[in-house]
């Protein structure tokens, strides 16, 4: 017993106290920074070729955010509802998980074999392409110099042909549109008014 709880149940008159948890779920942060980014992103872009740092990295921001929330979400998923089945999922890959997580729930649900997320249909395509973005243009981009190309800026690295207020708004989207798949189909899904 912690010393707030004996002190709670002296003033009580109760043997043991109950001892009470929290947590904070990140998930709904990291969705806000990343929506928070995104707005940024669209106030600074504009064609003037010193407003493309600030877009590319408020852009940046953003499509981290929001892949990392998908991370952080599933993962609390899958922990918070399939407790001691989340074993067989918890050291696999992002997308494997996403998939075998919610085709467990969705299986439950329907009672028989359901495939909620294929890599050929939206929104998972989606998915998969924001972590593409997010490896080859963020975390494992190539540190080697490349060709001008033509970009709103003019001609330029063509990093902000990807990294843009556009794919800001879409990144946060795949998030929404996860999201709110994975709840569609499985029995007492948590609340998702943290999306809005």
């Amino acid at each position: 017993m912690t010393k707030i709880n004996k002190e709670f149940s002296d003033t009580v008159g109760i043997k043991d106290a109950v001892s009470l948890k929290t947590r904070k779920d990140l998930f709904m942060s990291m969705y806000k920074i990343a929506k928070e980014h995104r707005d940024l992103a669209k106030q600074v872009a504009s064609n003037d070729i010193k407003d493309m740092p600030a877009e590319t990295d408020k852009t940046m921001i953003s499509i981290l955010f929001s892949y990392t929330c998908l991370e952080a979400y599933i993962n609390t998923i899958g922990e918070d509802i399939l407790r001691h089945d989340w074993q067989r999922f918890k050291d696999k890959r992002i997308e494997a998980k996403w998939r075998g997580v919610s085709n467990f729930l969705a299986t439950k649900k329907f009672g028989k074999p359901h495939s909620v997320f294929s890599k050929d249909d939206e929104p998972f395509k989606s998915f998969l392409e924001l972590k593409k973005i997010r490896e080859d243009y963020i975390v494992h981009r190539p540190a080697h110099f490349g060709d001008f190309v033509q970009t709103k800026y003019g001609n330029t690295d063509g990093t902000i042909n990807v990294l843009n207020c556009d794919n800001a708004e879409w990144a946060c989207k795949v998030v929404k549109d996860m999201v709110k798949n994975l709840c569609d189909n499985i029995e007492n899904p948590p609340s998702t008014d943290w999306l809005k």
